[in-house]
């Protein structure tokens, strides 16, 4: 009796040994393994700025203050003021180590991220510091293309490259854009993948346009401006605190060609060639190259003349008319940048006088069965006509002889028969390079 009453004392010391063992086994189980006091946690990373949504990985080392690891499976936990750590809770390995992953979020500004084990802990001074999204910017370039409008005013694209502090292109962060004059198509851009917000610019005046990331920065010293088209970048300004930069470019409005047209010093003749002067002339500085210069004549006909620059003399014929008529003269010259200038100048034109016809006759004073008389024919054609024939009649309604091209002076004989007595009229006649024909007569008395 009394051996068995010690036996079952003896199963139930062993059974509440056996659970006490299990109880204390789970509980070990489920406390976390710390790092010993006087461990340190160093932090690193690889990036100090981040673009919202960004990430990057985060290197907690434990060192025990004997300088080796702890045990493998040391507990460390992560804090961080903004964006999240994941996982927020991780063991080391063999060596002390452990990564994590720092996630930015969407919200700009610095994040601070500390790790704690026990008494262990980064501390202020061993905490990581991240700058994400606009807290990162270190600079902005701002451009434009073109860097010119035409007079009459045009478009250009704005572009502002945004860096961060480490030089690298910042994504996904506004742009705020401001002009001096002018009109901008968004005021707020979002940095793409290579960092560059753009907005465009419509003016009719010269503009700076400004791009700045977070807080606005000081306003910038005017660029210099463009002397011609293309992409002008300036100089970026240096932030004046963290998340605060700016940059600005000024576009600049192009000059116009001029153009002056002079007409001829006396008034031209209707069917003649008529010289005009026409004289471009491009400014010094902001500038484009002519592209074409066109001119209306007044009369219908149209004529482009081509990209000419400094004095072109241009001539133009006016058609035939019976009285002097005034006409408008209009030249246009346009540049590569678009800028057009049109001015206008009259001119009087008149009618072509006809050529002098002066018919000299030479009659012998002895009569004779046959007389010879001899004729001396001066033919003057106006400036610019050429005589193309000439012939001349001895008696009305006889047979002309052909003189050819006269012009000038020349002498011919013409022998009057029995028949070719008493008054006679001579006629000459031309014809000119305008195809007119012009006559003159005269009356001989053949004795």
């Amino acid at each position: 009796m009394f051996s068995s009453i010690t036996a079952r004392r003896r199963i139930v010391r062993l059974v509440w040994f056996s659970v006490a063992v299990a109880f204390l086994t789970v509980a070990c189980e489920s406390t976390p393994l710390l790092a010993p006091t006087g461990s340190t946690i160093t932090l690193t990373t690889g990036v100090t700025a981040l673009p919202v949504n960004g990430s990057t990985e985060i290197i907690a080392q434990v060192i025990e203050a004997a300088g080796t690891p702890p045990h493998s499976g040391t507990h460390i936990t992560f804090l961080s003021t903004l964006g999240t750590v994941v996982p927020p809770e991780a063991e080391t390995n063999e060596t002390g180590r452990v990564i994590v992953r720092f996630l930015a979020g969407d919200a700009n500004g610095t994040a601070t991220i500390t790790a704690t084990s026990g008494g262990a802990t980064t501390g202020t001074n061993g905490a990581i510091k991240i700058a994400v999204g606009t807290a990162a910017v270190g600079r902005v370039t701002v451009s434009a293309n073109p860097a010119s409008v035409p007079t009459n005013g045009g478009t250009t694209t704005i572009i502002a490259d945004v860096f961060d502090i480490n030089g690298n292109v910042l994504t996904n962060a506004p742009v705020s854009f401001t002009t001096t004059a002018g009109s901008l198509s968004n005021s707020v851009g979002i940095t793409n993948a290579i960092g560059r917000a753009t907005t465009t610019l419509t003016t009719s005046q010269q503009a700076t346009v400004t791009g700045s990331v977070g807080a606005q920065a000081p306003a910038t010293t005017t660029p210099p401006p463009s002397t011609g088209g293309g992409t002008t970048p300036t100089t970026p300004t240096t932030p004046t605190s963290s998340g605060q930069a700016s940059g600005s470019v000024t576009v600049t409005v192009t000059a116009v060609p001029t153009l002056v047209i002079t007409p001829p010093t006396t008034p031209p003749s209707a069917g003649l060639p008529a010289a005009f002067t026409f004289a471009v002339t491009v400014p010094a500085q902001n500038s484009c190259a002519v592209r074409s210069v066109t001119v209306n004549w007044g009369d219908g006909d149209s004529q482009d003349l081509g990209a000419i620059t400094g004095n072109a003399v241009i001539s133009h014929v006016y058609p035939e008319a019976m009285a002097t008529r005034t006409y408008t003269v209009s030249g246009t010259v346009s540049d590569a940048c678009g800028n057009t200038s049109t001015v206008s100048t009259s001119v009087s034109v008149i009618p072509v006088a006809s050529p002098t016809i002066i018919i000299t006759p030479s009659v012998p004073a002895n009569p004779s069965p046959t007389v010879r008389v001899t004729f001396q024919i001066q033919v003057t054609p106006p400036t610019g006509v050429i005589i193309t024939s000439a012939q001349i009649s001895f008696v009305a309604g006889g047979p002309a002889q052909t003189l050819g091209g006269l012009t000038g002076t020349t002498t011919v004989t013409h022998d009057y028969g029995p028949t070719e007595k008493g008054p006679q009229t001579v006629t000459v006649t031309v014809r000119d390079s305008l195809d007119r024909a012009t006559s003159a007569q005269t009356t001989i008395n053949v004795p």
